[in-house]
């Protein structure tokens, strides 16, 4: 039953995702601000604090798979991606698991990690041309506003969520 809910948690977090990225663009001018929602990878990095690394590595690399065939760029950069930076906050954030600032800062830094991550990989591909001060005032600082508020938003229901779905065995919560 969990692992349904999991799943169908995941799913609505990622056409969330397409829609607000779709909906957000904003121009000022000719100036263009890109925020990029990471609900989907939120999600992953806080199943991996809440269920485990196990079920976290598992909807990571299902999810990766999903949105590397939605967006159809370059198959497996967001699978790898969802992986590594699930491997790395876990590593992190074990010291610090029952601290809710501390799980807010190591989740916006992992997506702060994983839109770097992106960036590198497209730039030596050779899909884009990579400028440091647009992409950290461009891209890079909206997207960070952005995935903060959807965080303060999305934590207080997924932990409602958590403890709904908690069996007596769990004890990470």
């Amino acid at each position: 039953m969990r692992v349904i809910s999991y799943l169908i948690i995941s799913v609505i977090l990622f056409y969330l995702d397409a829609i607000i990225g779709l909906v957000i663009p904003m121009h000022i001018g000719n100036v263009e601000f890109i925020f990029v929602p990471h609900l989907t990878l939120m999600f992953i990095l806080l199943l991996t604090i809440y269920r485990g690394l196990g079920v976290a590595l598992l909807l990571g690399a299902f999810l990766g798979i999903i949105t590397d065939i939605y967006l159809g760029s370059i198959y497996g950069l967001y699978m790898f991606g969802y992986i590594g930076i699930t491997l790395l906050f876990d590593k992190f954030i074990k010291v610090f698991y029952r601290d809710y600032t501390m799980i807010f800062i190591f989740n916006i830094c992992a997506v702060i990690l994983f839109e770097i991550y992106v960036a590198l990989i497209y730039t030596i591909i050779g899909f884009v041309q990579f400028d440091i001060v647009h992409f950290l005032l461009l891209r890079l600082i909206p997207t960070i506003l952005l995935n903060s508020i959807l965080l303060i938003i999305l934590y207080p229901i997924l932990i409602k969520i958590f403890k709904k779905t908690q069996n007596k065995i769990d004890s990470k919560i």
